[in-house]
């Protein structure tokens, strides 16, 4: 049934971007001597196609909604960075989806892939520029070092991120030099291994890659970007949020005014009356917040969504365990939620897992061992790389709020 909906032209278009890296049911490596299974899910005049174990999905054609490629969070990405002649124009290649390609419907009732679709949407171009473009406001950059992270964004989330790719010096000059890097969209090459620049050149000049500047920033995030505001939510979500987190402390003893209040005032960037809090105070305010910004963690499947969390960074293993015990409880009534402490090794079963709940806890040095073990870890780990919305620093004491190594990473940062 697929091949005859689809056709031979876009079988053959999808067996040439489609890529084997991990299964888009279990997460799990697909292997190299198994093929893989296609299973395409089309609602309307979208579909997508996805690769899975045979003993996870069998190949099927299912009508049923789906998540576009840039929600699955079971997508594996690689990226590399070069310079592009002429003029030595400093790239940054990424291939975003190695498992799953969209589709559209073209107007005779057939179908296109259209990976690139959303891309093209956000402001990037298939046309080689043959001057300087302006930069797309969607994308943003930023070299740390040896190494460049490029985020997407789209309708005030991120859609993309790409962190911690290796840059050579020669690229990482001539990006400051110029102030962007284009990105360089395509899913026709494996990024992660070696290739032909002329490969590059040849998809480029047939408009099978969208390219897009990138401006480049000093840092991730300022510390003026990073303050928590009113527009980060809505008013309802804000209120059904901390009315839900409400009921789950109320049980044993319901917050005060004067602790709701100030946790709302922290939502606006007022963070001095939290500050002022104590004990148990303190900690039921911060579960507020936490709650609130930990909503968009992860989707109603088994994954993670690459941008999302709360990193509760505490001064010291004994408040953090004080955090734990307050948190744990709480969210062990309803499973919409996981709350976890760091302390096993990064890169371990174990610290791995706890990385990816929905609020972390632990100490500075926890969370920037965790940071420095994913950023050098490489696209594996890349969820783990990504994670950390909002990085709450309690009681971190004068104007700086902690280690900027690992805190300008933070699209939201609070000293508490």
């Amino acid at each position: 049934m697929t091949k005859g909906s689809l056709g031979p032209a876009v079988i053959a278009e999808l067996k040439a971007q489609l890529w084997p890296v991990d299964c888009q049911s279990c997460g799990r490596p697909l292997g190299r001597w198994t093929a893989a299974a296609l299973e395409v899910a089309a609602q309307d005049a979208v579909a997508a196609a996805a690769l899975h174990h045979p003993r996870c999905r069998r190949p099927a054609w299912q009508d049923r909604p789906f998540g576009t490629p840039a929600e699955r969070p079971l997508l594996s990405w690689r990226a590399s960075c070069t310079l592009l002649p002429p003029g030595g124009v400093p790239t940054f290649l990424v291939n975003p989806s190695y498992e799953c390609a969209l589709l559209r419907r073209t107007r005779d009732g057939g179908w296109r892939v259209a990976t690139l679709d959303p891309f093209v949407s956000l402001g990037l171009a298939l046309d080689f520029p043959s001057r300087r473009p302006p930069a797309v406001p969607a994308l943003s950059a930023a070299i740390d070092g040896d190494r460049i992270s490029v985020d997407v964004r789209r309708d005030g989330g991120v859609a993309h991120a790409w962190h911690d790719v290796p840059i050579g010096a020669d690229v990482a000059a001539a990006a400051r030099e110029s102030g962007e890097v284009l990105v360089a969209v395509t899913t026709l090459l494996d990024v992660g291994r070696p290739f032909p620049l002329d490969a590059l050149l040849t998809l480029l000049g047939g408009r099978r890659v969208a390219l897009g500047p990138a401006r480049l920033t000093a840092l991730r995030f300022s510390r003026s970007a990073q303050a928590l505001t009113a527009d980060d939510f809505s008013a309802d979500v804000r209120r059904s949020s901390f009315a839900l987190a409400y009921g789950l402390i109320s049980l044993s003893r319901p917050p005060e005014d004067a602790v709701v209040a100030a946790a709302l005032a922290l939502c606006e960037g007022d963070e001095r009356p939290v500050r002022g809090l104590r004990g148990r105070a303190k900690l039921t305010a911060l579960f507020l917040v936490s709650h609130l910004y930990a909503l968009g963690s992860r989707g109603a499947g088994p994954g993670v969504y690459r941008g999302g969390g709360v990193h509760v960074v505490a001064p010291d293993a004994h408040r953090a365990k004080e955090y734990v015990d307050f948190f744990a409880p709480l969210l062990e009534r309803t499973r919409a939620m996981t709350v976890a402490r760091l302390g096993a090794e990064p890169l371990s079963p174990e610290g791995g897992e706890a990385y990816l709940a929905d609020i972390v806890i632990g100490t500075a040095e926890e969370f920037a061992a965790a940071w420095a073990a994913y950023r050098d870890a490489g696209p594996d780990f890349a969820p783990h790389a990504a994670r950390g919305h909002l990085a709450l620093l309690v009681e971190a004491g004068g104007a700086e709020p902690g280690p900027e190594a690992f805190t300008c990473r933070y699209p939201r940062l609070a000293s508490v």
